[in-house]
């Protein structure tokens, strides 16, 4: 089994923009080929919210797979032309990955 943690933090007011991505992304993870689950969980700090989602996959060429559609490619190529372009949003969102494999004992 292969696990990964995606850890999005940005400022309580535009948390919006979190809770709109996260219910677009576990739609489209409760439907990729190998997940067997997905979770998000969330955490206020004292000027930021975060939001953690927590996906469990068959294996991590799963994962691979889901992440290399071409909705998620795209997406992450418009976003880069944007900052290439120099247009900013008036927020920040601190993106973390942690990934696992599971130890069996």
């Amino acid at each position: 089994m292969f696990v990964m943690n995606a850890s999005f933090e940005i400022e309580k007011e535009y948390e919006e923009i979190l809770l709109e991505k996260g219910k677009k992304d576990k739609k489209e993870l409760e439907a990729a080929k190998g997940i067997i689950s997905v979770e998000r969980w969330q955490k206020e700090h004292s000027e930021t919210v975060e939001y953690v989602t927590v996906s469990k996959w068959e294996s991590q060429a799963d994962f691979k797979a889901w992440i290399a559609r071409d909705e998620h490619v795209e997406e992450h190529k418009e976003m880069n032309i944007k900052r290439k372009e120099s247009v900013q949003t008036p927020y920040k969102i601190k993106k973390t990955l942690r990934s696992f494999e599971v130890v069996e004992e």
